[in-house]
């Protein structure tokens, strides 16, 4: 297992933090822009991967991008528990960017593949929390501020 406080990394180069806790097979990570995710332990390593596979594009279901072709009536239900607030941000940072169009003109896929880019939050972390949703918007608020700032 890995000691608390050491950098680790996922499998895929989409995701890297430092250890919070180890629980069984089950390791705790919190993200450079403060969120907290966790993952087996079996799909992390201490090695930093090759940057040639932080840029080709994800080929597991962990944090591949949605598309119109996956959404089910479970995907509408996250993303009406989103906070409203929440939504209210992602959709002016959206609208900022040059050529965008309107946020609600978007299909679910590209809501939620926008909303999980800008909170740092993946979809399936977003499900996993939608019976909690203050502790969901907690978290898209760190990823948000980050966004935020960086968009100004």
């Amino acid at each position: 297992m890995f000691p608390v406080g050491q950098m680790v990394y996922h499998r895929t180069g989409k995701h890297s933090g430092k250890v919070l806790e180890c629980d069984g097979d089950t390791v705790y990570l919190m993200q450079a822009n403060g969120v907290e995710i966790e993952f087996p332990s079996g799909e992390l390593t201490a090695t930093p991967p090759p940057e040639k596979s932080r840029l080709a594009p994800a080929s597991d279901n962990l944090s591949r991008v949605l598309t119109l072709d996956d959404i089910t009536q479970e995907h509408r239900k996250v993303l009406a528990i989103i906070p409203q607030r929440t939504l209210q941000s992602v959709a002016s940072l959206y609208e900022r960017r040059p050529k965008s169009g309107r946020f609600s003109a978007l299909d679910v896929a590209q809501k939620l593949n926008f909303i999980a880019e800008v909170t740092a939050v993946p979809y399936r972390t977003m499900k996993q929390f939608s019976d909690r949703p203050g502790d969901l918007g907690l978290m898209m608020a760190r990823g948000l501020s980050i966004s935020s700032g960086s968009a100004t």
